[in-house]
């Protein structure tokens, strides 16, 4: 029979059943009929002939079945009645059936919202032409550990113009811009890419024209590419969009097309709606001018190597070519030393295809830990739903052992509940899905309450539904071949002369999957009490300063805009106890950094302390203390002689042994050497992180500075910040109405340093609570089971005299029992595990007594609750029906 034949017999086998039942019971009656005519003419009569023809053929029901099994498409067909029955039994068993597929949602959903964040982070390509054959270029300089992501703008041009090695190669920031005109100004996110992005990464407009080279120059018209939901929300899919002039910060710009739809910039996790060239920074932001300049490293670089050459070749081919053209890329004011390290540097090239991201090395540990965490919840889902299938299949054994003594297989009934236990997979996996959509939202959105807004795309793709398959069979495999091998280990004499109500016999397996859950669940609350209470040591963490009540607003190198008696009119508002104007706030996330050290020592080639400028009462709004000395005035202007102020880390490490105040120093400030005579001291801050050591720092007077630079307004409000935030709000707004004006709280920037700590400490958090209750149901399952199964035996117990208080007892102590054992084998495991994640944890060690003192607490309190229904259900036996139990 050919392929096709089979086929077509497969299929008509599956799509009509009873028709192929209906040709073989007429094809079985023609033959007994022929044969027992034919035996008729040899004399036998016609009853006698019928029964021999039917002794011959073996028996009609058998021979069905044997030809059921020989034809093609049978094995299909048994599958397909074989789901036929699971559905019919889970249809009698819905609240059992209801459990398993709600524990299994939540297990498999979990995991899948965390690869989905995976690979939205580490593994999905870029929707652009051939992803894969990009590569991000690195420099690594020879006094440098790691190599450097970031280039200047002539080193990127110079690589663009390889054109021995690249089809292209892109430069790319992200960098927000101000968007409208007068009065309607709002702050869009968006990128400066170099002319060649677009061509080298192989995107298409989906109209107009996207940035090419030649508006990459400095002098030209600024142009600019929107993104297609920037097109959508904006313009409503206006095809005039095309042509129209727009402002950029103040600056004329002209958009001359728009990006295909689903790209929305190479920097993962950040969304480009408006691009520019690199070369138009300057009339867009004039003081930002410098960043085209050699000295400056700010651009990530996406090359498209021609094809055949690898990464390899490429990284090998560029460290020759460098020595020759390093010399008109470097920064000519550089010291000798820093030119010739960076002449020195070595070139790598890594995968691009994936584009980049500062999230991935911010949040790798993170996702290992919450990877770990989510697979521990299988697990003990996987245990959950083997004890349930295990009493299930304890009270399915006459069933079973009927099956097995007419004939049936031990591998069929295994199939049989295997089947069963791959559509309780598929369920949950489904379930799970949707799950994982919702709690990939949330996550995102927690991420987000960082510094900058998150945006992921976290569609099911085809990785994720693979992912999602395989654990649905992976599950459906660990949790159902146990219970399935257990069902059917027993000899059908066995089964048939076992009632399961009054059997003594129980299997040891369901005590110790529930042990095994609780083991699980306390190395899952013991890591979230740790990640919980290193998050609650950081929010009480004194950084140095107050951020209670202070309110900031920032002005992206608006410096010389800024009227100058804006800070005063802030002071005469209602409420405001103080304001002042600095270029840096504490754990911004910025940081400025210069050479500064006792005078008559020669100032070194690399920074070694921060400096803030700031304005008058800047540390009285802060609430950072004085050591020693006075603060800034109005005195300090431009026009007198420079001072400083040093926090005590500074003068610790480079003014020791006497007082300060009054010493010089030699500092390099923003490109000019000055002598700063130290006027005050104050207290340490943790500007760069709550977890990182108060850095050495510098404050000079925000009035001795020249030029633009980034402004950051802070005012310290007694009153409710609400009202307070309204008032600054509206008095900058009528007075700079071309900028937009963002009032926010100090503790607010405070939090977003916490952004992993609360990731963690919220999701561990509540998984370990799905993982405890899944624990409960699991214990609450055995003990249900055990309670009916030892019917008689507590009916006759309290026929005796047994109290129920006695009979709670007993229940009590079995449960105690199991979740003691847990416990024992639990806490070595969890001690082990905290020591992986001790480098996250911050004030306490992994063996803290309090957290893992307070995980066995709610791990015990939850399991006693659990053990309370059946016990009491226990209690409440009726003795003279418990007798009759049989």
């Amino acid at each position: 029979m050919t392929i096709l034949h089979r086929l077509r017999a497969i299929v008509r086998l599956l799509l009509r059943r009873d028709a192929a039942d209906a040709r073989l019971d007429d094809e079985l009656q023609a033959y007994l009929e022929l044969s027992a005519a034919e035996k008729e003419r040899d004399g036998f009569a016609p009853a006698e002939a019928r029964r021999l023809a039917r002794l011959e053929l073996g028996g009609v029901e058998i021979v069905k079945e044997r030809v059921r099994t020989e034809r093609h498409g049978a094995r299909l067909d048994e599958v397909c009645r074989d789901v036929r029955y699971a559905l019919r039994m889970f249809a009698a068993r819905p609240g059992l059936t209801a459990t398993i597929v709600a524990t299994l949602a939540l297990a498999i959903g979990a995991n899948t919202a965390i690869f989905s964040l995976v690979d939205a982070l580490m593994l999905r390509s870029l929707p652009v032409r051939d992803p894969q054959a990009l590569v991000q270029l690195t420099l690594q300089p020879r006094d440098a550990k790691l190599p450097s992501e970031s280039f200047s703008y002539p080193i990127v041009r110079a690589l663009d113009d390889q054109r021995d090695l690249f089809d292209g190669a892109a430069g790319f920031s992200s960098y927000p811009f101000d968007v409208g005109d007068r009065g309607a100004v709002r702050r869009v996110s968006g990128a400066l890419v170099t002319g060649g992005y677009y061509e080298t990464l192989g995107v298409n407009a989906a109209a107009g024209r996207l940035l090419r080279r030649d508006d990459d120059a400095v002098g030209r018209p600024v142009t600019a590419v929107i993104s297609d939901g920037f097109w959508q929300r904006d313009f409503a899919r206006d095809p005039g969009v095309v042509g129209r002039a727009v402002t950029l910060n103040g600056a004329p710009a002209t958009i001359v097309g728009v990006s295909a739809p689903g790209f929305v910039g190479a920097n993962v996790g950040f969304i480009a709606d408006v691009t520019i060239p690199v070369a138009a920074l300057p009339q867009v932001t004039p003081q930002a001018a410098p960043l085209l300049g050699p000295g400056n490293f700010w651009l990530r670089v996406l090359a498209r190597p021609h094809a055949g050459l690898g990464g390899a070749e490429i990284a090998s081919r560029l460290n020759v070519l460098w020595p020759r053209i390093a010399d008109a890329l470097i920064a000519p004011q550089w010291p000798t030393s820093r030119r010739q390290a960076m002449a020195d540097s070595v070139f790598r090239a890594a995968p691009g295809g994936t584009g980049w991201t500062p999230l991935r090395e911010m949040y790798v540990t993170p996702l290992v830990v919450l990877t770990a965490i989510v697979a521990l919840v299988l697990l003990i889902a996987c245990a959950n739903v083997a004890s349930l299938l295990l009493a299930r299949a304890s009270a399915r054994r006459r069933e079973i052992a009927v099956r097995l003594a007419l004939g049936a297989g031990r591998g069929r009934i295994v199939r049989q509940l295997l089947i069963e236990s791959l559509l309780l997979a598929a369920m949950g996996a489904a379930c799970g899905l949707a799950i994982a959509v919702l709690a990939g939202r949330f996550i995102v959105e927690l991420i987000s309450t960082g510094r900058v807004r998150v945006v992921f795309d976290l569609t099911p793709n085809a990785h994720v539904v693979a992912f999602t398959s395989g654990v649905a069979v992976a599950t459906a495999v660990i949790f159902g071949i146990v219970p399935a091998l257990h069902a059917t280990s027993a000899a059908p004499s066995a089964g048939l002369s076992d009632d399961a109500r009054t059997s003594a016999s129980r299997s040891r397996l369901l005590p110790a999957l529930v042990s095994a859950q609780v083991a699980l669940s306390l190395v899952l609350a013991v890591g979230a009490s740790l990640f919980i209470r290193t998050l609650q040591n950081l929010e009480r963490f004194d950084p140095g300063f107050d951020a209670r009540g202070v309110l900031l607003v920032d002005f992206e190198g608006r410096r010389t805009s800024l009227p100058q008696d804006l800070v005063d009119a802030l002071r005469r508002l209602p409420g405001v106890v103080s304001a002042s104007v600095s270029t840096h706030t504490p754990l911004s996330g910025s940081t400025w950094s210069e050479p500064a050290v006792p005078a008559g020592q020669p100032i070194p080639e690399r920074d070694n302390a921060y400096f803030v400028a700031a304005g008058p009462q800047f540390f009285a709004t802060l609430q950072i203390p004085f050591v020693a000395g006075r603060d800034f005035s109005e005195h300090d202007s431009a026009a007198s002689s420079a001072v400083a102020v040093i926090n005590e880390r500074y003068a610790q490490r480079f003014l020791a042994g006497g007082n300060p105040v009054g010493r010089h120093l030699a500092a390099t400030v923003r490109g000019r050497r000055r002598d700063l005579e130290v006027v005050g001291v104050v207290g340490n801050t943790n500007a760069a992180g709550l977890r990182a050591a108060a850095p050495p720092t510098v404050y000079v007077p925000y009035a001795q500075l020249a030029g633009d630079f980034p402004t950051t307004v802070a005012v310290r409000a007694a009153g409710p910040p609400g009202q307070a935030a309204a008032a600054i709000e509206q008095t900058l707004r009528a007075r700079l109405p071309d900028s937009t004006i963002e009032v926010r709280p100090l503790s607010k920037q405070i939090e977003a340093t916490l952004v992993q700590e609360r990731v963690l400490a919220t999701l561990a958090g509540a998984f370990g609570v799905v993982a405890i209750g899944l624990t409960c149901i699991g214990l609450y399952g055995l003990l249900a089971f055990t309670v009916v199964r030892r019917t008689k035996e507590i009916g006759i117990r309290m026929a005796m005299g047994a109290q129920r208080t006695q009979v709670i007892a007993m229940v009590i102590d079995d449960a105690a029992r199991r979740v003691a054992a847990g416990v024992a084998v639990g806490l070595p495991v969890a001690w082990a595990a905290a020591r992986g994640i001790e480098s996250i944890l911050f004030g306490l060690r992994p063996t803290d007594p309090a957290a893992i003192g307070a995980a066995i607490a709610a791990l015990a309190a939850a399991a006693l609750a659990a053990a309370y229904l059946p016990a009491r259900r226990a209690s409440r036996v009726d003795p003279l029906s418990a007798l009759r139990h049989e």
